[in-house]
């Protein structure tokens, strides 16, 4: 086995990505770390990124990584969870609402915009989940946050029951059921998520995923097998070549001066993820270029 790797697992909906961890780290052995990057709502499906040993902790860079899914919105109505498995609040309706209407509102979530998390979700407030607030139906204001949009489009037809399809890909702490239910604000008819997938993680596929159910079945062994190396990871990211010396400087926690030699440049920026990978070492890195040049400074290594 890696001392560290990860794993592609296909949730199903209905089951939350605790207890996709929990599952993994009972099959591989209870004393082996096991973490996500980055969860899923029990009734969505799709991408899980799981992260095994000493890899557990890039799990914040992982998370980092733009996200892409496919959600069914249904026009019409507002449910308490902005979502199917909630009760509808609202009804309005939909039918004056055109689809060059909707691509307008979609286009204009574009780029960075304010979003407000929904009031039944995992965030944080004064230390209690939001979600069990709403379950006490106690009231709190959620705090809005900066999300990016870098995709979002229609991808299908308005249905005659006013459903429609489609692609977002985004950044981390994006909701998608808060994508849907300022939608339907705009367009005038409440919205909200009856079907969401998660199909990429960063260049992480669903379909190379391994379906939960499947792991299930899979021995201790086999499944050992289908562990990912930590270098499999760093696709995703900006990564360089250290030399030997190099190496023995991000070692020691000491910073180094100069750009190794880039071996991909992979999807997030490098002031975001900055990544030198060694022959016994994955340093991950802040660099903060100066007109001098540049100052890289390990912040979380990995021994291989």
């Amino acid at each position: 086995m890696y001392k560290a790797g990860f794993i592609l697992i296909n949730k199903p909906k209905g089951i939350s990505s605790a207890m996709c961890v929990n599952i993994l780290r009972k099959k591989i052995g209870r004393k082996i770390k096991v973490g996500h990057a980055g969860t899923l709502d029990i009734p969505a499906s799709g991408l899980l990124v799981l992260l095994v040993g000493k890899l557990t902790r890039t799990s914040s860079y992982v998370m980092e990584l733009p996200k892409r899914y496919i959600t069914t919105i249904k026009l019409g109505e507002q449910t308490d969870t902005d979502d199917a498995s909630g009760e509808v609040q609202n009804q309005a309706d939909w039918k004056h609402v055109k689809e060059e209407d909707a691509d307008s509102v979609l286009a204009s979530f574009l780029g960075h915009r304010i979003q407000v998390p929904p009031n039944v979700s995992a965030v944080s407030i004064n230390g209690r989940r939001a979600y069990d607030l709403a379950r006490e139906k106690k009231f709190f204001d959620i705090p809005s946050r900066i999300v990016f949009i870098q995709n979002i489009k229609r991808i299908s037809p308005i249905t005659k029951k006013g459903k429609l399809v489609l692609e977002v890909v985004c950044s981390k702490g994006t909701y998608i059921r808060s994508l849907a239910r300022d939608l339907g604000i705009k367009l005038g008819c409440y919205a909200h998520v009856a079907f969401l997938e998660r199909t990429d993680i960063g260049p992480f596929k669903l379909r190379n995923a391994i379906p939960l159910g499947f792991l299930e079945k899979l021995s201790r062994e086999e499944l050992l097998q289908k562990i990912l190396s930590p270098q499999e990871l760093l696709k995703g990211f900006c990564t360089c070549k250290a030399s030997e010396l190099d190496e023995e400087t991000l070692a020691r926690g000491q910073k180094l001066f100069h750009v190794p030699p880039i071996k991909w440049w992979g999807i997030l920026e490098p002031s975001k993820v900055f990544v030198v990978e060694g022959k016994k070492l994955i340093s991950f890195c802040d660099i903060e270029w100066r007109k001098s040049g540049c100052i890289i400074q390990p912040v979380t290594n990995i021994t291989l």
